[in-house]
């Protein structure tokens, strides 16, 4: 499938075929999700967690779901209020966020990793009451002292800690029981979830009544869906709305991913509808039991979240004979921008969906911003046709990349070619310079990695006065690899060629590459890491 996109060569705008949303944005997605979990067989199962051992029904999930918005509502909570929530892909985490709809009320999603994005994010979105993991609940605790939130455990209880099941009582006459109406519109902010973090602090992305009930994915009842990611990232959230909306069966865990362990859940259940980063796909094709056979079952995998190697999808291509490969471009803010379903220009992110607008801007010296043609490289803004409800209680932020018109700066540098297909530079924080040259970081990482011995790679620039940002490069090589820093250079010379695109700065052996929860490069945690090992042991191998 390739999705047309039309150019318009007057003002330099890329536009797609807008498509008809199944579902009317001004209908509630808690009213839609009540009629459609009603609309389904009481026991027919839509959620199994490979980790708890649990099943969880449709008809079970609906009457938890009422039972939570039911509680909401008699805490005088609506829609201009916040629920908190802290967790994992956990049993009862879907019939929270299911409630949280129902009633109106939007909630703010976080991972339980990391506990200063709790205190900042919970700063701003000041939930009333707060939901989480119980090995999670000292840290919440410590975070939001000062909001006075009630916390709820999802799993894991603690003694004298209230817990999620204290609420899900029966309510009365539950099969008559409403959603609340939108207040705000489609544009009401349903949906809280956090930035990605990979530049700087994340910061509160609103996702709006309109832009959820758009995501429903290429499902149907059939389906049985699984991703690691929980609803604190997009695909999170964009699995159980497909589950819910759509029907089918959601594979839920909270164990990390292993290559292994994906394989495991695939075989295991049949899994037909895969989300992930080109990381975890990528590392599941080398496995040697990763077969035609065991992939009979997968009908569409969709990745995204960071740059996916040519050699990489042929690798996962090469076995899935029932299935076709997605690979997708989007940001927290926007949602989906574009995808490329063939193996035609693998290299590129595919061309633009769902009325997706695009124009490539440069920045000339007098701060004008130029728009530029096909082939020509840029910032990448985005416009659709669903609006952006901007960062939660941070107008400051939201005008620093959204303007008067609503065209989104992405934070992407690229470039779309002659046939409408988008090519992915780097992230325009991430574009060095060295002795008044630009280079790319992404591009180094992609020549390092082709390297046979090399599992994984990450490329920094430390500041010079003289000639700019040094290139230094954080590698992973295969256990029992001979590989040196000589090798590598040596390697780079032959391919890159100009000076201003090698390691300048050297190369630092390390065990693993920092990444979120979700897989994406985390590039200034690697850096730090890597000056810290050349300040404490004058060696440029981590010590293990």
């Amino acid at each position: 499938m390739n999705f047309k996109t039309s150019y318009d060569s007057e003002n330099r705008i890329w536009k797609s075929e807008s498509i008809e949303q199944l579902f009317n944005p001004n209908k509630s997605i808690g009213a839609v999700a009540l009629y459609m979990l009603r609309s389904k067989p009481r026991n027919a199962v839509c959620q199994i967690s490979d980790s708890e051992g649990t099943e969880l029904t449709y008809g079970t999930a609906c009457s938890y779901a009422i039972s939570v918005a039911s509680y909401l509502k008699e805490l005088g909570l609506g829609c201009d209020d916040v629920v908190g929530i802290v967790g994992q892909n956990t049993t009862l985490l879907m019939p929270v966020l299911v409630g949280c709809w129902i009633n109106g009320t939007p909630y703010n999603t976080l991972h339980p990793i990391h506990e200063e994005d709790i205190r900042l994010l919970f700063a701003l979105t000041k939930p009333k009451i707060i939901f989480c993991d119980g090995e999670a609940f000292h840290k919440v605790q410590n975070a939001t002292n000062i909001l006075n939130a009630p916390i709820y455990t999802l799993c894991n209880h603690l003694e004298g800690v209230p817990r999620i099941q204290d609420i899900l009582q029966p309510v009365p006459m539950a099969e008559l029981y409403q959603a609340a109406p939108l207040k705000y519109g489609a544009n009401q902010t349903m949906a809280i979830i956090p930035s990605s973090g990979t530049t700087g602090k994340p910061k509160a992305v609103c996702r709006s009544n309109c832009k959820l009930l758009s995501e429903i994915g290429h499902t149907d009842g059939s389906s049985v869906l699984f991703s690691f990611s929980s609803p604190d990232w997009g695909t999170g959230i964009l699995l159980i709305v497909a589950n819910v909306l759509c029907g089918g069966t959601r594979i839920i865990t909270t164990k990390p991913y292993t290559p292994e362990y994906l394989l495991e859940i695939i075989t295991k259940y049949k899994v037909t509808n895969l989300t992930g980063s080109p990381n975890q796909f990528g590392d599941l094709a080398q496995l040697p039991s990763y077969t035609a056979a065991v992939m009979s079952s997968v009908r569409v995998i969709v990745m995204g979240g960071c740059h996916a190697l040519p050699s990489v999808q042929t690798n996962i291509r090469a076995k899935l004979t029932h299935g076709v490969l997605v690979n997708s471009y989007g940001t927290s803010e926007i949602g989906g921008i574009s995808l490329n379903y063939s193996d035609y220009k693998v290299d590129t992110v595919g061309r633009l969906w769902g009325g997706a607008q695009l124009k490539i801007k440069e920045r000339v010296p007098d701060d004008v911003q130029k728009l530029m043609g096909p082939n020509e490289k840029g910032e990448i803004w985005v416009y659709t046709s669903i609006s952006w409800m901007g960062y939660y209680n941070n107008p400051e932020a939201t005008a620093d990349i959204m303007d008067a018109d609503g065209w989104i700066n992405t934070g992407d540098v690229g470039y779309m070619d002659d046939e409408g297909f988008l090519h992915l530079v780097d992230r325009s924080k991430d574009i060095l310079k060295y002795m008044g040259f630009h280079y790319s970081p992404h591009e180094i990482e992609e020549t390092i990695v082709s390297l046979p011995d090399v599992l994984d790679a990450c490329v920094f620039g430390v500041y010079d006065d003289k000639e700019g940002d040094l290139a230094g490069a954080a590698v992973v090589i295969k256990p029992g690899s001979t590989l040196t820093e000589s090798d590598i250079t040596r390697f780079l010379t032959e391919k890159l060629v100009v000076k201003y695109k090698l390691l300048n700065y050297g190369v630092f052996f390390v065990d693993a590459i920092a990444r979120n929860s979700n897989g994406k490069l985390l590039r200034a945690k690697m850096k730090e890491i890597c000056l810290e090992i050349n300040k404490e042991t004058g060696s440029k191998v981590l010590q293990r």
